[in-house]
């Protein structure tokens, strides 16, 4: 006995050992590799970066040299790749010369804001000289930049594939020493297999009994094996199949219990909203049969047709919330949406002494129009209703990438209140006393629709920010 123990000891330390050595060998090779493909990575990074910054250079020069002076966004370009190619130096002469490009482009720019205006002595001279400038210290240091890459690029794929060859050597070596192990441990594992066996069957009745109640129990039958444990797997499978699809069932009825609760408070709401001006006319209706059925007053019946009015609006709101207009994109620009938009509120925010501050930013989009319009006029309107004694409304629009446009409703009213901002776009949630809850959901419905997103914040200072990012076209 005592022998047998000594044998079965040494065969396992000696199984320990090639092991070992096999983790080490596969390890230490795989992070040598690791680390060269993460330099060379860095290398094609850098020099990718370099050959955009190159490009976005030789177009500005190009177009500066054709006299084309509204270059602003390629300029904005240039900062943002020298801002890239920062991250992706990571030698000293890269280093050297993305500094020596960042303080020059930094100079052209100063170069370029300050040229004369047009048609005055000294424009074109001026102009010129900053475009030779960015040519001499922008690009030819970028031109470096990239030769200097290329070169650490070629010598880390010679490095990566000599990595490789060992690499390959190396898990030849520790596939052939993992078999020696695998022939040494696998008496072992063979005896501990079918005990093993026995304790899963065992843990599978157990997970069997926690299913849903009332199933049937896995029992266990013969000595044990992997065709018996197969058999075991195959019934707990269907038991399985069988509780996710009682589940499923409980998921749908929860989920038309939630539809029927969201009818009911649709219903409660239209309800509510109609009731009202129904008294209203009922109540005049009334009066006039009591005094005789005498004609009604041209007062009275403005006072109908106003709470007629305000009944179909409410059924507009909820007929939108309930079925919404199919998106029927066209070529626009955003000038054009809030144009619109801005005649609208005017007004409104002249009787509540409320400025409106827009610019017009000429940026086109494939969008539907009246909708859009829909989503700002109602974004103004509630920001009107936040101001009722003055104050100012505000359209900030701005790119904010290369093919997104953001569009800022401020006012300078109380601001949000904190406990509606969780709910502020869920159906009903609404602060106001006559609101429905359904127009910023409407809103969102309609952002969403057009890919684009809507957000609200507090304002710097008071006051509520709503902003609108659109896909430009």
């Amino acid at each position: 006995m005592l022998g047998r123990i000594r044998y079965v000891g040494l065969f396992v330390f000696l199984t320990l050992c090639i092991a070992a050595l096999s983790a080490f060998t596969a390890v230490s090779l795989f992070r040598e590799q690791v680390a060269v493909t993460d330099l060379l990575n860095d290398h094609v990074r850098g020099r990718k970066a370099a050959l955009e910054l190159k490009e976005c250079l030789n177009d500005l020069i190009g177009l500066e040299k054709q006299r084309v002076e509204d270059v602003a966004y390629l300029h904005n370009r240039v900062r943002d790749l020298l801002g890239i190619l920062a991250d992706a130096a990571n030698h000293r002469d890269e280093i050297v010369l993305h500094a020596s490009m960042q303080e020059s482009f930094t100079e052209y720019l100063s170069l370029w804001q300050n040229l004369p205006p047009k048609n005055t002595a000294g424009h074109e001279e001026a102009r010129l000289e900053a475009t030779r400038y960015l040519e001499e210290r922008v690009l030819q240091p970028c031109e470096e930049f990239e030769r200097a890459n290329s070169r650490r690029i070629e010598q880390s794929a010679d490095q990566h594939e000599r990595i490789l060859r060992q690499l390959a050597w190396g898990l030849a070596v520790v596939g052939v020493l993992g078999s020696l192990a695998g022939l040494i441990l696998g008496f072992g594992i063979a005896r501990n297999l079918s005990r093993s066996v026995q304790r899963l069957r065992i843990q599978l009745q157990d997970a069997a009994g926690k299913m849903l109640p009332g199933q049937p129990e896995i029992l266990l039958s013969g000595p044990g094996g992997l065709d018996s444990l197969r058999d075991d797997m195959t019934r707990l499978s269907q038991q399985i199949g069988q509780t996710m699809q009682t589940l499923h069932q409980r998921e749908m009825e929860v989920m038309r219990a939630k539809q029927l609760a969201a009818v009911g408070q649709l219903a409660a709401g239209v309800g509510h909203e109609i009731r009202n001006p129904l008294t209203s006319v009922k109540l005049l209706v009334q009066t006039a049969l009591e005094d005789g059925g005498q004609g009604l007053s041209a007062e009275d019946l403005k006072i109908i047709e106003s709470e007629i009015r305000r009944m179909e609006g409410s059924l507009r709101v909820f007929l939108d919330f309930a079925r919404p207009p199919k998106v029927e994109r066209r070529r626009t620009t955003m000038d054009a949406v809030l144009s619109r938009v801005v005649e609208l509120l005017r007004g409104r925010a002249v009787k509540q002494k409320v400025a409106i501050e827009y610019e017009p930013v000429e940026i086109s989009l494939e969008a539907d129009t009246s909708q859009l319009q829909q989503v700002f006029v109602n974004l103004g309107l509630n920001a009107l209703d936040a101001m009722p004694t003055g104050g100012t409304l505000s359209f900030v629009v701005m790119a904010t990438g290369p093919q997104m446009v953001s569009v800022e409703v401020r006012d300078t009213g109380p601001g949000i209140d904190p406990a509606i901002v969780p709910r502020l776009f869920e159906p009903f949630a609404s602060s106001k006393e006559t609101g429905l809850g359904l127009g910023l959901v409407i809103c969102q419905r309609i952002v969403e629709e057009h890919r684009g997103t809507i957000a609200a914040a507090k304002a710097v200072g008071s006051g509520a920010v709503f902003t609108v990012k659109l896909p430009t076209a």
